[in-house]
């Protein structure tokens, strides 16, 4: 499973979803649906300008959680 982290992210600079999308260009829902994992794709430079902004690496920002065999 691919987590995004950009809640946690956010949290951690003291920012907004909105500040991020008036930095970033994002649109706000875009920014809420990665908050929330409630996406159905990323877009490359989404990623890219998320990553400048918070100086982060995108490993940071988006992470694989194993499945675990049942």
């Amino acid at each position: 499973m691919i987590k995004i982290r950009l809640r946690e992210l956010l949290t951690e600079h003291r920012m907004t979803q909105s500040e991020l999308a008036e930095l970033t260009g994002i649109r706000p829902s875009t920014i809420c649906d990665m908050c929330n994992n409630n996406c159905t794709f990323l877009k490359i430079q989404n990623i890219d300008s998320i990553c400048k902004r918070l100086g982060c690496k995108i490993e940071d920002l988006i992470i694989i959680i194993p499945r675990v065999k049942e």
